[in-house]
């Protein structure tokens, strides 16, 4: 979780950004919460005080419905040019990354349980925190959030069919 977490709100953040990719860097308090609890909590190994740890528990919990609530508001706006394109990119999409995880498997030499799991992890449908550094950067959050939402629904179909292929 903190590997991606940490590419996600640093590189991505870098990538989102109109102007100097470092000074969005150097705004972005996920990389900062990282890094302190690699430096203070993981390698020290210390623990938080139990109400620091419940609260930023709860607080955590919001996270989801309160991302979810943000996509609903800019479903709520998708034109159907935007479902015909997210539609088109996630049929893309699907096969390419199935095959891509299965190659890289296959070159690793995985064993059958790990390849299957990095078969449906890379076949995920699109999530919603790409939505959120679409918004965040003012970079077509409508497009996005087709493309969460069409990913989405597609999964009702292909995930059952992968993961009976995979089993």
């Amino acid at each position: 979780m903190v590997t991606v977490s940490l590419f996600q709100f640093s590189l991505g953040s870098m990538l989102g950004s109109r102007g100097n990719p470092l000074a969005s860097l150097a705004r972005t308090p996920t990389v900062y919460a990282i890094l302190i609890a690699l430096t203070l909590l993981l390698l020290t190994d210390t623990e938080l005080p139990l109400w620091l740890a419940n609260s930023v528990e709860l607080i955590s919990g919001f996270t989801v419905p309160l991302m979810l609530i943000t996509l609903g508001i800019s479903l709520a706006s998708i034109q159907v040019r935007s479902l015909r394109s997210g539609i088109g990119f996630s049929l893309l999409r699907i096969p390419l990354t199935v095959l891509a995880a299965w190659g890289i498997g296959s070159l690793l030499d995985l064993p059958p349980m790990a390849l299957s799991m990095l078969v449906l992890q890379m076949s995920m449908p699109v999530a919603v925190f790409n939505y959120l550094f679409a918004q965040r950067a003012k970079r077509e959050p409508e497009y996005v959030a087709s493309l969460v939402f069409c990913s989405t629904l597609l999964s009702l179909i292909y995930l059952p069919i992968l993961l009976a292929i995979l089993i």
